[in-house]
């Protein structure tokens, strides 16, 4: 094996590492396959090429790994790439205790979560398990954080 295709190898490992933390949430496929390559480029250069260039490679190899999995992720270009949190994580923070009361009409069907409009505002809202047709006015029952329970007013 040549000195050509052991870097060659050894790229592959780092852009793979870098594909992980850029592309790919999480630690999967791409920075497994990645640290492999890595490890086989340095034991490809140890056995070709000799002990010292074999150390040589893989001293490099883990400062150029730690380089994209801690460092990268911090610096200006990292922050750019690298996925911070996951959307699934976020979630409304907006204060909604100002609907306690107020009536509304629907905008969508509610089966039992759907659309009501408030003035100019639409929200999603939810019933407890009734559905209520589009076009059909309710009132806000409770609210707790993002969710904001409805019902059909009584005709009192």
């Amino acid at each position: 094996m040549s000195a050509l295709i052991i870097t060659l190898v050894l790229v592959i490992g780092l852009i793979l590492l870098f594909t992980e933390v850029a592309v790919v949430p999480g630690f999967g496929v791409a920075g497994a396959l990645g640290l492999m390559a890595l490890a086989a480029g340095a034991i490809a250069a140890w056995t070709e090429l000799g002990p010292m260039w074999g150390g040589i490679t893989g001293g490099v190899s883990v400062l150029a790994a730690g380089v994209i999995l801690l460092w990268l992720p911090r610096t200006r270009l990292g922050r750019t790439v690298v996925l911070e949190h996951s959307q699934a994580a976020a979630h409304s923070q907006e204060d909604r205790s100002g609907l306690l009361g107020r009536r509304g009409t629907t905008v969508t069907p509610l089966r039992p979560i759907g659309r009501v409009r408030f003035g100019s505002d639409e929200v999603d809202v939810m019933t407890e398990g009734e559905y209520v047709d589009s076009n059909q006015e309710v009132e806000v029952m409770s609210v707790e954080g993002p969710r904001v329970v409805v019902r059909i007013p009584d005709a009192t």
